[in-house]
């Protein structure tokens, strides 16, 4: 019972640590991003779940070195999330941005 709160407890921790958000990397996300501040991102907002290689798969979370999706379908999941995965759209704040994050998680492959 104990391992079973635990768990569930690490579960829901998990998820909602995968969509946090700061002022700072809004306030980046409107003036364009470099390299280094998209992985930045990546690290602070999804590394929790996918690891910082992609590879890690916590709750729930694909492996995205063997993800087979299109960069429209990457692209529409960063913009949208989907299951236990929040929207990054608004923390992004651009399309330039998106599409930065997109070609960052593609590069994973």
């Amino acid at each position: 019972m104990v391992l079973k709160i635990a768990f569930t407890s690490f579960l829901l921790l998990s998820v909602f640590s995968c969509g946090s958000n700061t002022t700072t990397e809004k306030s980046n996300a409107k003036v364009g991003l470099n390299q280094s501040t998209v992985q930045d991102l990546y690290i602070e907002h999804c590394s929790v779940c996918h690891g910082s290689d992609g590879k890690l798969g916590a709750a729930g979370a694909k492996d995205l070195t063997q993800s087979t999706l299109s960069a429209t379908e990457v692209q529409n999941r960063i913009e949208k999330g989907k299951n236990g995965m929040p929207p990054m759209k608004e923390l992004l704040g651009s399309k330039k941005n998106i599409n930065s994050m997109t070609e960052y998680v593609l590069r994973m492959r």
